[in-house]
């Protein structure tokens, strides 16, 4: 069965394998974007629909056992939402045995159920968010989503769910993937290995099984690219750095400053290491962008060349 399995799935499965030992080593939360690899690995339907049932199935177990507790302390409004995650998880298990007109107008119906117990809003500046008291209930609207959707959205969805079920904040690394999320991460990596009967030791060995046999050394054109770029790693460095004299991260206008660059250039770095998951940031807190690689994979910081600003 591995032999059949296409390489870049592989690697996607071994880079969701390491995560949980990456999460709990980090000092910093792990930025969340590491998780996008799952939109691809669920762009079918189907599987979209069987990783969601998974990640349901394990917050209702939870939610029974008590390790998880629902933010409202309203004990039939608690009832109220076991018994509809309890019927949207037998739905979703239906689901895959066969899908029927009567089981996709019931879920729909649940999931209007399961958004009008949380539809309270709170107006800010420029919008307002929704009110969110049962963490485990939205899971579960989110799963339903990746079901009822047009097909196109299941990987987004998929994303979206897991992202709820492993995100964590810890006041001491920032929003993410902090070591708390490592046993959360490390469900979806299960997923994963079980779904295609993969371990992690044939994972690497797959990974070796696949060089051409008797190839010649690369050239060196052909080597691996490094994780990050040069101009990248500048960027990270001075961003260590100056959290390491300041104890916070730089604005925008520190690195327009020392880079010499204009400030969408200077933006639009910090957006991209983000999206790399080299940085971290806390969304609305200023100076909030730190790091979230090992400090050893750091280079060291060059004077910025160039004219005086």
């Amino acid at each position: 069965m591995i032999a059949t399995i296409p390489r870049e799935v592989i690697q996607k499965i071994r880079k969701l394998a390491q995560l949980p030992q990456e999460t709990q080593q980090s000092r910093f939360a792990v930025s969340i974007t590491r998780l996008t690899v799952l939109k691809s690995l669920c762009k079918e339907p189907e599987v979209a629909a069987r990783f969601v049932t998974d990640l349901a199935r394990r917050t209702f177990d939870r939610v029974e056992r008590r390790k998880l507790h629902s933010t409202n302390r309203n004990k039939t409004t608690a009832r109220t939402h076991r018994e509809m995650m309890s019927a949207a998880l037998a739905g979703m298990k239906a689901w895959q045995q066969g899908l029927t007109q009567e089981l996709r107008r019931d879920l729909g119906s649940l999931q209007q159920q399961m958004r009008a117990e949380q539809n309270e809003h709170k107006k800010i500046p420029f919008g307002a968010v929704r009110i969110i008291t049962d963490v485990n209930l939205l899971l579960f609207e989110y799963a339903l989503h990746c079901l009822l959707d047009a097909p196109g959205e299941a990987g987004y969805w998929a994303y979206q769910t897991a992202r709820h079920y492993a995100e964590r904040y810890d006041p001491r690394c920032g929003t993410g993937l902090p070591p708390a999320s490592a046993a959360l991460v490390q469900d979806i990596a299960d997923f994963w290995m079980q779904e295609y009967g993969l371990t992690s030791d044939s994972i690497n060995a797959t990974t070796e099984a696949r060089k051409p046999q008797g190839a010649k050394p690369m050239a060196k054109s052909d080597k691996p690219q490094a994780p990050f770029t040069h101009r990248q790693g500048q960027f990270l460095a001075f961003i260590h750095l100056y959290r390491k004299l300041h104890r916070r991260g730089p604005a925008e206008t520190d690195l327009v400053q020392f880079f010499r660059v204009t400030p969408p250039s200077a933006h639009g770095m910090v957006v991209k290491l983000a999206e790399l998951g080299l940085v971290a940031r806390e969304a609305g807190v200023p100076r909030s962008v730190r790091v979230a690689i090992p400090e050893s994979e750091i280079p060291a910081l060059e004077d910025a060349g160039g004219p005086p600003w």
